[in-house]
């Protein structure tokens, strides 16, 4: 009987231009193998990528098929880096909202016009559909018009669900506050009978910050048939989850009980995103922790460290000296997850 092989997941968290740090590690990891296995890109050593908000724009990025070839990546992961810092300042600093009654809290409390990072994504992907990706994926939402969570998946009927890459991409970052929901429909010949062709979405980090419990959880009712492993156990996972850094200053919190509305609305997406990577990032541990020394599977989870921080409080910072100060926690970031074992984890890919 054929060998199962374990099943390579990949998740990468949300958290706004400080998608730079993953980038990083993803461009390291890219590069290392190579080395082993040249002319391979970071999709070919994964069988499932999860990913939410920033995470679900490097899902989509590493996981576009080439125009030439379906079945290999078209971006390389130094490509997917330079996204944000080429195209950050655009997406955030220089689409701004400036408006007295948004400052406010009158009229429209939207920080950035989403024109830019439409048109980008529009250029970026054109009509790539998510079933055209070249591994399976999932990518989290919240859908208003259902007032409940929201896998994008590659791995449906596209018969009955489908969406322009863009469209989803647009979808998982419409953190609230940030961008305006976002407005798509589902492109599908025969729409699932139970959902609206039209969807108002906004961004997954709304629940699922670190999507890795979401992806653990899909993985266990997916059939990775060129794997011959149908919905796998935890002990056959090998499993890569990456942060962006996390955490936030909370300002003046001693006088909560008397913040505004407008302060209440700009920190509880936040404090939602924050809270809830540590949580999955402690379930995943306990999880691994259950199994059987003589039929372990595998779990690794980077994020940087709390000292090496040294970057803006507000993910939506692109200017020049925030980039660069990212990059640097990158590196330190990287240096760090070569202590924890990261190439001998890599190496392992190579092994399942």
């Amino acid at each position: 009987m054929k060998e199962k092989k374990k099943i390579r997941i990949l998740s990468l968290d949300g958290g706004g231009i400080r998608g730079i740090i993953p980038a990083m590690i993803i461009e390291y990891a890219e590069k290392y193998l190579q080395d082993k296995v040249p002319g391979t890109t970071i999709a070919d050593h994964f069988d499932f990528i999860a990913g939410t908000s920033t995470g679900g724009i490097l899902t989509g990025i590493y996981l576009t098929p080439s125009d030439k070839n379906k079945s290999k990546a078209k971006y390389t992961a130094r490509e997917a880096l330079d996204f944000y810092i080429k195209e950050g300042y655009n997406i955030f600093n220089a689409s701004k909202i400036k408006d007295w009654k948004r400052l406010w809290g009158l009229g429209n409390a939207v920080e950035f016009s989403p024109v830019y990072l439409e048109n980008l994504l529009k250029k970026r992907f054109g009509d790539v559909l998510l079933s055209e990706l070249i591994k399976p994926c999932l990518i989290t939402a919240y859908n208003m018009g259902h007032k409940s969570s929201f896998f994008f998946t590659s791995t449906e009927d596209p018969a009955e669900r489908e969406f322009f890459l863009r469209d989803v991409l647009r979808s998982t970052s419409a953190a609230p506050t940030y961008f305006p929901p976002a407005k798509i429909k589902n492109v599908a010949p025969y729409p699932h009978k139970s959902e609206s062709i039209d969807m108002i979405n906004l961004d997954g980090g709304v629940f699922a910050n670190n999507p890795t419990m979401c992806a653990y959880a899909e993985a266990r009712n997916t059939n990775f048939e060129e794997r011959n492993n149908n919905r796998p156990s935890a002990s056959h996972m090998y499993i890569l989850s990456i942060g962006t850094g996390g955490g936030f200053q909370l300002n003046k919190k001693h006088r909560s009980d008397k913040w505004s509305l407008l302060k209440w609305a700009k920190s509880l997406p936040e404090i939602m995103m924050d809270g809830s990577v540590d949580t999955v990032a402690f379930q995943m541990e306990e999880i691994n922790g259950t199994l059987r020394s003589n039929d372990p599977g595998g779990y690794m989870r980077i994020d940087t460290p709390s000292h090496d921080r040294k970057y803006a409080e507000d993910m939506s910072d692109a200017s020049p000296e925030n980039i660069d100060a990212l990059l640097k926690a990158g590196k330190k970031t990287l240096e760090h997850a070569k202590l924890k074992g990261l190439n001998n984890f890599l190496d392992g890919l190579l092994d399942q």
